[in-house]
């Protein structure tokens, strides 16, 4: 008898990706929209302190690569800028003219943090392409970091470019299985189920976040564990499934640490959503103590709207009057333009509901003008039928109300809340 052969093993193959997408589609050449945010010699700047950066992480001879007398001019012109303006992020633009320098000698986590810091900083200012630029600069210095790969994706995300985002997103899952960083791993597991999440596709993002549930569960990642509930929780609710995603509302507040400022979005997530379901006495009190928690603009300005659609809905006048100026404040201002036409529509709903359908109609006008510049359809759509709805049949206003007792869940959130507060003082 001959010896049966042995089964062939197939050699393990490395799980890959392709590279994440740097650019934009039909852009001229990197750093374009430095030049286009800013203006005069600050444009200049924050441009050629970024192509400095990307030349010298894509370089591979580093020797001569700047001309060391460039620097005493950039730091020149970096003097030039207002301090009181630019006072927070020139040290870090100072710290990129190292490279001029020394390109040999500088030390890459510096760089890289240094341009972290500075998408920080557009970030924090609602200027998210210019932060995207940086966030790419920070990840071409230190291009084995995850964690850098996570946060362009986000902004990717909020910016609507979803093709790049995926990429990003799914570059950050090879290097965490890479380097087995876990919490990275569950980072872009939740990224992404945000991201079908966010495109209307309910059934890839379930799958992602229970994929971060389950991982997170494994590894005792206490805050990627409330992630997941939380995000699943938003899902169920905008499906439809109220009573699950209460339940799951709870078990992401359990699951958060009680220090985490997670806890902060999960009770502004559950006060938006009550509002949606017309539960606006239980939820005006959660949008109010989560305003005290924010300082972000974009985050003071959707919460600023919550409180005008909450306020409005259960007819308490002074809080409808004060988040009105504030949140048109911010749209104004340009600092809430990635949710500007979500925060104005939530202004119009409020305002039907105190019957004032001028102001109703005027926020719906200006929300539905966003939404098509930015080619947001679904925006745009829900725009156009509330100002026809506004027209054709203006709301009744209504009167103050309360809630005799308010539900557990919220009165958990609130002392949630309250605790993280007074931990912080």
């Amino acid at each position: 008898m001959t010896k049966p052969l042995e089964p062939r093993q197939r050699p393990r193959s490395e799980f890959r990706v392709p590279p994440p997408l740097l650019q934009r589609a039909a852009t001229g050449f990197s750093g374009l929209d430095l030049l286009e945010d800013e203006t005069g010699v600050a444009s200049l700047v924050f441009w050629r302190a970024y192509r400095d950066v990307e030349l010298w992480a894509q370089a591979t001879v580093r020797e001569g690569l700047f001309r060391p007398e460039q620097a005493e001019h950039r730091s020149n012109e970096l003097n030039e800028l207002d301090r009181e303006t630019y006072g927070t992020v020139r040290g870090h633009i100072a710290v990129l003219l190292e490279l001029l320098r020394s390109p040999t000698e500088v030390d890459p986590e510096s760089i890289g943090s240094a341009c972290s810091a500075i998408a920080g900083w557009f970030e924090e200012r609602g200027r998210l392409r210019c932060a995207v630029d940086y966030a790419i600069a920070a990840y071409l210095t230190l291009p084995q970091r995850g964690a850098l790969a996570v946060r362009t994706a986000r902004l990717l995300r909020m910016l609507a470019e979803y093709p790049r985002s995926t990429s990003w997103f799914e570059y950050a899952i090879y290097l965490a299985r890479k380097a087995q960083d876990w919490q990275i791993y569950s980072e872009a597991l939740a990224g992404l189920g945000n991201l079908y999440f966010q495109v209307g596709n309910f059934p890839r993002a379930r799958y992602f976040h229970r994929r971060c549930l389950r991982l997170s569960s494994r590894e005792h990642l206490a805050e990627m564990q409330g992630a997941a509930y939380h995000n699943l929780f938003v899902l169920e609710m905008d499906a439809g499934e109220v009573e699950l995603a209460e339940e799951l509302a709870s078990k992401a507040l359990s699951a958060y640490p009680s220090t985490s400022p997670c806890r902060v979005r999960l009770a502004r997530d559950l006060s938006r959503r009550w509002t949606v379901l017309g539960h606006f006495e239980r939820a005006l009190p959660l949008a109010l103590e989560t305003l005290e928690h924010f300082s972000a603009p974009i985050d003071r300005a959707l919460v600023w709207a919550d409180v005008a659609r909450a306020a409005g809905g259960c007819g308490e006048l002074a809080h409808f009057e004060d988040a009105w100026v504030e949140a048109w404040a911010l749209v104004r201002r340009g600092v809430a333009d990635p949710v500007s036409a979500d925060v104005l529509i939530d202004l119009a709903r409020g305002a039907a509901s105190i019957g004032d359908t001028r102001r109703a109609a005027h926020a719906a006008a200006k929300a539905l003008e966003i939404a098509r510049e930015r080619k947001e359809g679904r925006t745009a759509l829900e725009a156009d039928a509330l100002l026809d709805s506004v027209h054709a049949q203006p709301a009744q206003p209504r009167h103050p109300q309360s809630e005799s007792t308010l539900p557990e869940l919220a009165q958990r959130m609130l002392h949630a809340l309250r605790e993280l507060r007074a931990a912080a003082t």
